[in-house]
């Protein structure tokens, strides 16, 4: 049903809830937990200290921080997370900002845009995490700019994203591809490049959304098209910018560095400005500014004469002048580079925001669109003539934090919005995957995507056997489902947390992992994976040693995929409750992350009080991919 221009009024209160459920969890946590508390709910990580500094990523300052003792860390945060550092027992009015680089289990790496207080430097500090207060400021600037548009042509976006005109379409063209394309990528290319407004291409897990998008920015750029793609993440545009990169576009990729993939660091619009002949004059003119302003603190520094002010003066003057001369130069260099880049890629949030604010595009591509709250996916439209969004409704919604603003409607994203006014003819479904053998396949396809999914000859049949130097029970069965139902492995609550563990659980699915690694299997073949927090952080605990093995929640796997995934359920109690396992389109992750081998633990006791894995149990009895751990020949 179409909406009133008063929806985007509605959209900036749910933005604006959202920003302060966020401000009140950290307040409120930090006024109420203990720092013990906090490090488990992954807000602090206490008592490290500087190990490594170096200079890099175009001109930021990295210091990498571990416990003296080396311990492993407390708290795991994620590459481009916004953190504040602190002496670990002294108050400081404005604690220095940095970026996460990297986290791994002992060390935490971050890159700060200015140089480090000496106390970074010195002895034990804490690390609290904080939100990014800018890209709250830019989405709300973004709902404006959409709800301001009144005339001509930029009104009927407007009328076009409330669902009251409908988008335009030219006629198809044939076009020649550039790289191997099945029939339902052929036609969701051909009719992008039709669309005159929008298109919503609906890519289930491992269909190649990412690889038709990366076609369409090719056949774009070759009819003379500039092109953005964009995300709400950075791992979604580091991903579609390598697509573009192997195809022989001239793409840069705009964001800092720290969040960016260190494998596409050289190609970024930082390194790409810091060769540029303009920014090699402006580092010299700053050079020489800096040491005359370090000439005019020394002049005040030795006297009053007036001929020491005068100095002091002169120099101050003619160094504001060199750094004015050296950011013109800079502007100068950072226009040139992305006026010759073919494709532009940053993240949604990073289009409002300089260099990025004054550049337009004729195509924007929008990867993973159904996992973008719809104030992100707006500034596309803002940015772009012709806006293709693809994602796939049935896997994880957008993160949101305040209750209130969820069921208000903030969850909904945009591609599911313009889906639900303008209908399926809007859509392209790619109906072949290239990641999963069939019978993984099978359940989700069946459950979720109406049958429609087929699976590609080069993997429809492919085992871990080949993978493997001898065999392992339960390895040969693409799917095996292991029912703990009556063997008394509940589920608990975490020492000072609201996440939940299962030893029982845990302790089988570290014996599968352990039996696939003696086998042969490489580390990085295989994913752990489960729905709770404190399952994932048990099962690191056991696996801390092996590098390489991914152990996560379902929520932070979507996206990747492995050869083998073994997946922990967790729930298991007398009430029959599965808690935010009710939502499918998270167990629809969780099943599709696995290319050869799925291996699911849980008590069906529990889990088939719910119509889907009740379902998925009687499929699994059905397919001989069941298993009763009462039966159990494994390790």
């Amino acid at each position: 049903m179409p909406h009133e221009v008063s929806h985007f009024d509605a959209l900036s209160r749910l933005l604006e809830l959202e920003r302060q459920a966020e401000r009140q969890r950290l307040e409120q946590a930090r006024q109420e937990k203990t720092l013990g508390e906090l490090e488990d709910m992954g807000l602090l990580l206490l008592n490290l200290e500087s190990k490594e500094q170096s200079a890099g990523l175009a001109g930021r300052f990295i210091v990498t921080f571990e416990h003296a003792e080396r311990r492993p860390l407390s708290t795991r945060l994620s590459a481009g997370d916004l953190v504040t550092v602190s002496p670990r027992k002294a108050a400081v009015e404005n604690p220095a900002g940095a970026v996460v680089v990297n986290a791994s289990r002992f060390m935490l790496t971050l890159a700060f845009d200015r140089p480090p207080p000496p106390y970074v430097y010195e002895g034990r500090l804490r690390f609290d995490v904080v939100s990014n207060e800018t890209t709250y400021e830019r989405l709300r600037s973004a709902i404006a700019k959409v709800a301001a548009l009144n005339q001509g042509s930029a009104r009927h976006t407007r009328e076009l994203l409330l669902g009251k005109e409908p988008p335009r379409k030219s006629n198809q063209k044939p076009f020649t591809p550039s790289r191997p394309l099945n029939p339902e990528q052929i036609t969701a290319v051909s009719a992008a490049l039709a669309a005159e407004d929008f298109l919503l291409v609906h890519g289930p897990p491992g269909t190649g959304k990412s690889t038709v998008l990366a076609e369409i920015a090719v056949q774009a750029v070759r009819a003379g098209e500039r092109v953005l793609c964009t995300a709400a993440s950075n791992a979604a545009v580091d991903h579609l910018f390598d697509l573009c990169l192997r195809s022989g576009l001239a793409a840069v990729r705009v964001g800092h560095p720290a969040r960016i993939s260190p494998a596409l660091l050289a190609h970024s619009l930082d390194s790409q400005v810091d060769a540029h002949a303009d920014r090699q004059v402006s580092r010299q003119l700053f050079e020489e500014a800096f040491e005359l302003l370090g000439y005019a603190r020394k002049q005040r520094s030795q006297g009053r004469a007036r001929e020491r002010f005068a100095n002091a003066r002169e120099a101050q003057t003619e160094a504001r002048r060199l750094m004015d001369e050296a950011r013109a130069l800079e502007k100068r260099a950072v226009a040139a580079v992305l006026a010759r880049a073919q494709v532009v890629c940053a993240t949604c949030a990073m289009l409002d925001g300089y260099p990025l604010s004054a550049e337009q595009f004729d195509t924007a591509l929008l990867d993973e669109a159904t996992q973008a709250i719809e104030p992100l996916s707006l500034i596309p439209f803002l940015k772009a003539k012709r806006v293709i969004l693809a994602g796939d409704p049935q896997q994880l919604p957008p993160t949101v934090i305040s209750l209130d603003a969820k069921a208000k409607g903030l969850e909904k994203s945009l591609f599911t919005r313009l889906l639900e006014e303008h209908g399926e003819d809007e859509k392209q479904l790619l109906k072949e995957q290239y990641r999963m053998h069939a019978q993984i396949m099978a359940f989700p396809n069946a459950r979720l995507y109406g049958g429609a999914l087929r699976a590609h000859a080069s993997v429809a049949t492919h085992t871990l056997a080949p993978l493997l130097t001898q065999p392992v029970v339960g390895a040969e069965r693409p799917v095996l489902y292991l029912d703990t139902a009556g063997k008394g492995l509940e589920e608990s609550l975490a020492p000072g947390t609201a996440s939940l563990l299962n030893e029982g659980e845990a302790q089988l699915i570290g014996d599968h992992a352990q039996s696939l690694l003696d086998a042969g299997l490489p580390a990085e073949h295989m994913g752990i994976i489960t729905p709770y927090r404190a399952q994932a952080e048990l099962l690191r605990e056991r696996f801390f040693e092996q590098p390489g093995l991914d152990i996560d929640t379902v929520d932070a796997f979507q996206g990747r995929e492995k050869e083998a995934v073994l997946l922990s359920l967790v729930r298991s109690n007398a009430a029959g409750h599965v808690g935010f396992l009710s939502d499918v389109r998270r167990m629809n992750v969780a099943m599709t992350r696995a290319r050869r081998h799925l291996f699911v633990v849980g008590d069906s006791a529990t889990l088939a009080t719910h119509p889907f894995f009740e379902a998925f149990i009687a499929w699994a009895q059905a397919q001989g991919a069941y298993q009763s751990i009462w039966e159990w020949g494994g390790p």
